[in-house]
């Protein structure tokens, strides 16, 4: 029986609202794998579902992020 990993990268303004919210989520062993599979081989199943999904979440909101600020156009009035 499997559990679920899920990581939530989200990106806020200054007043906490979420500008930007991206997920991920992987299949993690639980109890009855670990014992099947043995400590380091449930061990590394669970360290790359970590690794993979916290990469995959925080790759996708930044590039979310950049795109949504590359679209803002900055104020650039400049007074004689």
């Amino acid at each position: 029986m499997s559990k679920k990993l899920r990581i939530t990268v989200s990106i806020e303004e200054e007043n906490g609202e979420a500008i930007i919210t991206r997920e991920s989520e992987r299949t993690i062993p639980y109890i009855s794998e670990i014992e099947e599979q043995g400590f380091r081989a449930a061990f590394h199943d669970l360290e790359t579902a970590v690794l993979e999904s916290r990469k995959e979440a925080g790759d996708s909101a930044v590039s979310e992020y950049l795109e949504h600020m590359s679209q803002k156009k900055p104020n650039l009035s400049r007074e004689a």
